[in-house]
């Protein structure tokens, strides 16, 4: 799989863990169970702080943006400044961001 990055940005936790994400683009088509189809252009990918690395892509979200992994077990919400990573569900990393 081909990442190009366009810029990168940096989050960290009250534990001082940093988590990297690098912002790309891919443009793909999702129809919605209700027949809505919607297309998205950006994906992330985050280098979190236990060493794994995921790819994310752009989804629909209430506030702020949001990717899903392919399997949809991993999720990254940014809202402003703040952003969280969770895993099957459960929090895996929330913090903010960290200037370099």
């Amino acid at each position: 799989m081909r990442f190009d990055p366009l810029r990168e940005s940096r989050f960290i936790d009250m534990d001082a863990q940093v988590l990297t994400v690098e912002y790309g683009k891919e443009k793909r088509t999702e129809t919605l169970p209700n027949g809505l189809v919607c297309t998205f252009d950006r994906k992330v990918r985050l280098h979190l702080p236990q060493g794994k690395t995921v790819v994310l892509y752009q989804a629909i979200a209430k506030t702020g943006v949001r990717y899903l992994s392919k399997d949809k077990r991993y999720e990254f919400v940014e809202k402003g400044p703040y952003c969280m990573v969770t895993c099957d569900g459960k929090p895996a990393f929330e913090g903010f961001f960290c200037r370099k």
